[in-house]
């Protein structure tokens, strides 16, 4: 018997679940439903909603946009951290077609592959720089608090045009990063803080524009009438909100990951141009980083794998499972940047793939690369054990901090 949205199951499995492990995905997700077949949760925010946890069935429920909504204002959108209800202008992450389309496009050309290489040699300064800074202090630092964290910022306050002088946006962006704890207040009033910086940020350059991401849209999408300054401010805050943790959480778990697995930490010292690559994916199907979704509400009746979804349902894809799907990817507990398999699903899929992928990555490979390069002697200062990672609510996984000399 299919149910309605609004009847309970009192399903046993509550999503977000506890890690049984801080390398693995919850195995409540896989103990739940052993065949992998889509499956009723009960949400800790209310509710209740379908966990997907297939590859294929992720795979192709994201390929094909009228079977589900990313709009948050839609019935049945799941109550998850880090959900919106409420309309946010310029946000598109949250929007579908054409809303998504027509605002997606005005960023296409920034973050195409060509764009992306031709902030390589940027991206090598930056890292060089904030490196020898961070080595400055040694021998031995929080490699999050003191280079993951930092090099993401002055990334993309280049990437808006912010004057290499002017520390304070770095500063201000630091300090309105949203802790995800699910208190939508706090979420909240940190995204209009950020927003705010932003919006100070656009105001500046709508008289004076600059030959970066915010002035190009000014002079050309603002100037013809085609983006509204609030939908800009918010596309830039959904930028920089999604860049700057998922980048240093890539390179510190990356980091991790080599110093931690001796073995494999040996190829990337042995030829770092061949190996960090596939480390860096490696890292990006093992943890994921994105811990609780996407989330989507159904357009339409589904059926998945004989699992009945009713238009109006609640649908969580959970990456992380997909990942570990051990269909796709034998041993998949398994850490090995040697591994030959299919593409992992760390962002996404379809028309909302993630659109800073390719900058997120040349980042995160650059930055490994320096470490293992210029650090040839690096370890951690603390046993595996003591290494912290985020808690369930946060929306992002990685490190709190990882303590290492040189």
């Amino acid at each position: 018997m299919q149910l309605a949205p609004h009847e309970t199951t009192g399903c046993p499995i509550v999503f977000p679940a506890e890690r049984d492990s801080p390398f693995s995905p919850p195995s409540a997700y896989r103990d739940g439903q052993p065949d992998g077949k889509p499956q009723r949760v009960t949400l800790a925010y209310g509710g209740e909603a379908w966990l997907v946890t297939r590859y294929q069935d992720i795979k192709a429920l994201l390929s094909d946009d009228a079977l589900l909504s990313a709009d948050g204002t839609r019935e049945g959108f799941p109550a998850v951290p880090l959900s919106y209800r409420d309309p946010r202008p310029g946000v598109f992450v949250n929007m579908d077609a054409p809303q998504h389309t027509r605002l997606r496009r005005f960023l296409a050309r920034e973050f195409s592959a060509p764009a992306v290489e031709a902030r390589r040699p940027i991206v090598h300064e930056q890292v060089d720089r904030l490196l020898g800074a961070f080595m400055a202090g040694g021998p031995g630092g929080d490699l999050v608090e003191g280079f993951a964290d930092v090099l993401p910022r002055h990334v993309s306050a280049n990437l808006f045009g912010v004057r290499g002088d002017d520390t304070s946006f770095v500063e201000q962006c630091s300090r309105a990063r949203a802790t995800h704890d699910g208190s939508a207040a706090r979420r909240h009033a940190s995204g209009q803080k950020m927003r705010r910086v932003l919006g100070d940020l656009v105001a500046s350059k709508i008289d004076e524009p600059t030959d970066d991401l915010l002035g190009r849209l000014i002079s050309g999408a603002i100037r013809s009438g085609d983006l509204e300054v609030e939908e800009l401010v918010g596309m830039a805050t959904l930028l920089l909100a999604a860049s700057l943790e998922a980048t240093s959480c890539l390179i510190s778990l990356t980091t991790f990951a080599l110093l931690r697995d001796p073995g494999q930490g040996a190829l990337v010292r042995s030829d770092p141009a061949r190996w960090i690559r596939p480390a860096v994916d490696e890292t990006l199907r093992y943890w994921t980083i994105i811990q609780h979704g996407p989330i989507r509400a159904a357009k339409v009746d589904i059926t998945v794998d004989g699992a009945r979804i009713r238009a109006g349902d609640s649908v969580i894809l959970h990456l992380h499972s997909g990942n570990w799907d051990s269909t796709v990817f034998p041993s998949p507990e398994i850490f090995d940047i040697q591994r030959v398999a299919a593409p992992h699903l760390s962002f996404g899929h379809g028309v909302h793939r993630c659109l800073g992928a390719g900058l997120g990555q040349l980042e995160a490979q650059t930055a490994v690369e320096a470490i293992f390069t210029r650090m040839p002697n690096l370890r951690l200062s603390v046993p595996v054990e003591e290494i912290t990672f985020r808690e369930t609510q946060d929306l992002l996984y990685g490190l709190r901090s990882l303590p290492v000399i040189w």
